[in-house]
């Protein structure tokens, strides 16, 4: 009889543990990227797959485990107000929640942080920043610690300086208390994230280098000459016009059914003819010659302009 019970208590726990497995299953690989990345200390991103994870399937058994964790990875990167709020959520879904001790010590820790980062006087600040002094800008960061806006100026000051690298440390640490998710516009688009999640400043170079891998394909010598039909037996009147160029592809990836689009207008920008060449594959540097003709027009002498695009496929 004992035996059965066991038997029965255990089937019991298998079948729960079962059912939480399975309700597990649909998210499971985004939690542990969550988790990972929390491990990793990289927390803005950890905030937002919490948040993410908790908005999509809120009645998940982990819930409290998602809500606490995303509330943590806020406060470790100062976004206390954020923070906050989801330390209070937790508290009212879970009021004997598992970490109820430890989410009302974080609010306790918040309150008294707060009351002590009071906001730079936004007259102060404009001072110093009109006038690019370095030295009134960090006293007020080590009197505001917390307060973006400051450090945002210093920023600003050392990229004037063309000190970029320097730009990025304060670019970066006002995004990490400004900004709860990596996915909001980093500074204007003076700063973004590599591969790695590390800060990059968009300087005139890496600027060169997105624009080359978002345009690869550089077309030039471009030249346009009037052909006569060659099948004809005494020369024939010229009927095609003609446009020869050249592709090279700048970018390092290896570029597939390249193809080159050439549209002709008259004087009043009127589409004349549309002509699409086949290329073909074009590797990392490689270069390309091709050429298009019109032969669908009102009069081959009105065509005096066209338009050049390429198109393919990675």
């Amino acid at each position: 009889m004992n035996f059965l019970k066991h038997a029965l208590v255990c089937a019991t726990v298998l079948c729960m543990t079962g059912c939480v497995w399975l309700r597990d299953l649909p998210y499971r690989d985004r939690r542990r990227a969550a988790d990972q990345a929390f491990e990793a200390r990289q927390y803005i991103l950890a905030a937002a797959r919490y948040e993410s994870l908790k908005d999509q399937y809120p009645e998940t058994p982990i819930r409290q485990d998602l809500l606490f964790r995303q509330a943590v990875a806020l406060y470790s990167v100062a976004s206390y107000y954020e923070a906050k709020d989801v330390f209070g959520e937790y508290l009212e879904e879970f009021p004997h929640g598992t970490y109820r001790d430890d989410a009302e010590d974080h609010i306790r820790k918040i309150d008294v942080m707060m009351s002590r980062a009071t906001p730079v006087e936004a007259k102060k600040l404009e001072q110093a920043k009109a006038k690019n002094d370095l030295n009134v800008l960090m006293k007020l960061m080590k009197d505001h610690p917390n307060d973006w806006r400051v450090l945002d100026a210093i920023g600003d000051t050392y990229w004037k300086l063309d000190e970029y690298e320097k730009a990025v440390e304060y670019y970066y640490e006002a995004n990490r208390i400004a900004s709860t998710y990596e996915e909001r516009e980093l500074n204007n688009g003076r700063l973004i994230l590599d591969d790695e999640g590390n800060p990059v400043p968009v300087n005139p170079q890496v600027l060169e280098k997105f624009e080359v891998e978002r345009q690869p394909v550089r077309v030039y010598g471009l030249h346009t000459y009037k052909a006569r039909n060659l099948r004809d037996e005494n020369g024939g009147d010229i009927q095609f016009y003609n446009l020869t160029g050249s592709l090279r592809n700048q970018g390092e990836r290896l570029l597939l059914n390249v193809q080159v689009e050439v549209v002709y207008r008259d004087i009043a920008n009127n589409i004349l003819d549309v002509d699409r060449v086949k290329v073909g594959a074009l590797g990392p540097g490689e270069v390309r010659s091709f050429l298009s003709t019109a032969d669908n027009y009102d009069n081959l002498l009105n065509i005096v302009d066209q338009e050049v695009e390429v198109f393919w496929r990675d």
